[in-house]
């Protein structure tokens, strides 16, 4: 799940793989490549000689969903929180990387950070998925041009608990 979060973002090879997620071993990452690679949920963008070697560039299939139910489904609790954490760091990479890139300016160009509880029908969520989805599409579908600028969008939901002893 890791993998082809980094990987939704920028085409990587395995050696910049292994330094965004610099707690995984590297032959971990390699098997990790190969059986996404064959299960068709990456692919290989593009390959560069590098002495002897060839090196490869691979970038996450963008299909409905990234991941999908069936994806997910086939992680253990442990591997989904595993998942988000590593979401969450991916989100906290980019914010480093752009807070530390030249002219940045995180206070003019800050635009939203929102958490959100709403109660919701099965039928309120569906169609707010659905917007949310036709909204990301109409995003993808653009290109860099003149006045734009690359916007990183991030959006999760599942339902929401609340202990007793935390309060309701």
């Amino acid at each position: 799940m890791r993998v082809v979060l980094a990987l939704s973002q920028e085409e990587l090879s395995v050696k910049q793989l292994a330094r965004l997620l610099d707690d995984v071993p590297q032959a971990s990452l390699y098997r990790a490549v190969t059986e996404l690679h064959e299960a068709g949920l990456i692919t290989v963008m593009r390959e560069e000689r590098r002495g002897g070697a060839t090196e490869r560039f691979f970038r996450a299939e963008r299909g409905e969903d990234l991941l999908s139910r069936q994806d997910i489904g086939a992680l253990s609790g442990p591997e989904f929180v595993a998942g988000i954490e590593a979401y969450s760091r991916m989100l906290a990479q980019d914010a480093t990387r752009y807070i530390t890139s030249e002219g940045a300016s995180w206070v003019d160009d800050f635009t939203i950070v929102s958490r959100e509880v709403a109660h919701l029908t099965d039928e309120e969520r569906e169609e707010i998925e659905g917007q949310l989805r036709s909204i990301i599409e109409r995003v993808q579908a653009s290109r860099p041009r003149p006045g734009t600028t690359a916007t990183v969008l991030n959006i999760t939901a599942f339902p929401h608990t609340v202990k007793a002893e935390d309060g309701a």
